[in-house]
């Protein structure tokens, strides 16, 4: 992830000759799998699952004249980052001697490769990391972040707060929403599932705490059918919401369809869909005013591309899902992007913290991601 000069020099041969500059291919050397394990403490709550560990598959792929790429994937449990494991291990040996910087045509031929085993769930959060890494490595090769690959849209996005575990009091909840007001971000978001009247309880509250211009996102983490979540939407609705997040089951896109027709505030969904073809659904049945997908489920960044070019085809607009530090050159990048989730829980892996100023973050300037792995972080939270 360490900026260098450009991989791909031209060696000019005379003018009046067509054949064009000799380009040097950004061959892969070798590559590198480690396991991480970062405890909460305290658990994060949420309706359908509390998450006591983040573990971390940290990607880094070598490639040319000692150029790094590093990309990873994400598990709430280290059997769950099990198979993700073994399946980049995998992946990652079948394109050793590549050009990295190829970066959709090894995306179509890992895609190929899993095509009788399923590119989804676990095989697809290995692709989607090793796909992060060959763009930092492209980015790298040719001395440009890869906010300006993507097409450069902007120079910041807006940021919101993300937290509001169940765990927290209603005290606590409004405590941390103040902070994240006073920080200048735009908004926050927080969790709801501890029945409707507590729900609404702990909405009334923070919205009278941070005022009316402050937006307000609730989180059902999927918890409801159809009718119980149109219903709650409705409760909810006197407080302003700038949007209700995964309201049904993932899998349920005629039921999401049907809440966002039935309710007055946005829905925002997609996180925990994966692949492109689900999130291509999600579009065409009109079950997404805001789309968000997580960047190892669709694919990596070869993958989210694809789907915010369809997005932005319907006029809906991508917000991003964790991944801060990456996410950011995402934003930027495209047309119809709308805001950035900033985890104040989640696992620091790099040197450079996300650059935030007045409530709007940057993506780095250096080539690549512009990131360089934090080795005494790595070292200590490796795992066998």
């Amino acid at each position: 992830m360490q900026g260098a000069g450009l991989q791909s020099g031209a060696t000019g041969r005379g003018r009046g000759d067509d054949t064009g500059p000799s380009v040097v291919p950004l061959r892969i050397e070798s590559f590198e799998l480690t396991a991480l394990a970062f405890p909460l403490n305290p658990p994060f709550r949420a309706a359908i699952r509390r998450i006591d560990t983040v573990d971390i598959l940290l990607i880094r792929i070598r490639a040319g004249n000692g150029l790094l790429g590093c990309g990873y994937a994400f598990a709430f449990g280290s059997g769950d980052l099990a198979p993700v494991f073994a399946s980049a291990n995998s992946l990652c040996a079948s394109l050793v001697g590549e050009d990295a910087s190829k970066t959709e045509r090894l995306w179509a031929r890992m895609m190929r490769s899993l095509a009788l085993v399923g590119a989804s769930g676990p095989t697809l959060s290995a692709l989607s990391s090793i796909d992060i890494a060959l763009w930092d490595l492209a980015g790298q090769a040719c001395g440009r972040p890869v906010a300006d690959m993507l097409g450069g849209a902007r120079d910041a996005i807006p940021v919101y707060g993300s937290n509001g575990s169940l765990q927290l009091s209603v005290d606590e909840l409004v405590a941390e929403a103040m902070g994240f007001a006073r920080l200048g971000y735009s908004a926050y978001k927080f969790k709801v599932g501890g029945g409707l009247a507590q729900d609404l309880e702990r909405l009334r509250t923070v919205r009278e705490a941070v005022g009316p211009s402050f937006k307000l996102i609730v989180d059902g983490t999927q918890q409801w059918s159809p009718k119980e979540a149109i219903r709650v939407a409705h409760a909810l609705a006197p407080y302003d919401l700038w949007w209700l997040e995964e309201p049904v089951n993932a899998q349920d896109i005629e039921g999401c369809a049907e809440v966002r027709r039935a309710v007055p505030m946005d829905i925002a969904t997609g996180e925990t869909n994966f692949g492109v073809a689900e999130c291509a659904r999600l579009l065409q049945r009109g079950a997404a005013d805001i789309l968000m997908p997580n960047l190892q489920r669709v694919g990596g960044i070869t993958g989210w591309r694809k789907v915010a070019a369809m997005a932005e085809l319907h006029r809906v607009p991508m917000a991003s899902h964790v991944y801060g530090e990456i996410g950011v050159h995402l934003m930027c990048g495209v047309p119809n992007a709308l805001t950035l989730e900033v985890v104040p829980w989640w696992p620091k892996l790099f040197n450079e913290s996300l650059s935030i100023k007045d409530g709007m973050a940057s993506p780095p300037s250096r080539p690549g991601l512009g990131l360089t792995l934090n080795s005494a972080i790595v070292e200590a939270h490796s795992v066998h």
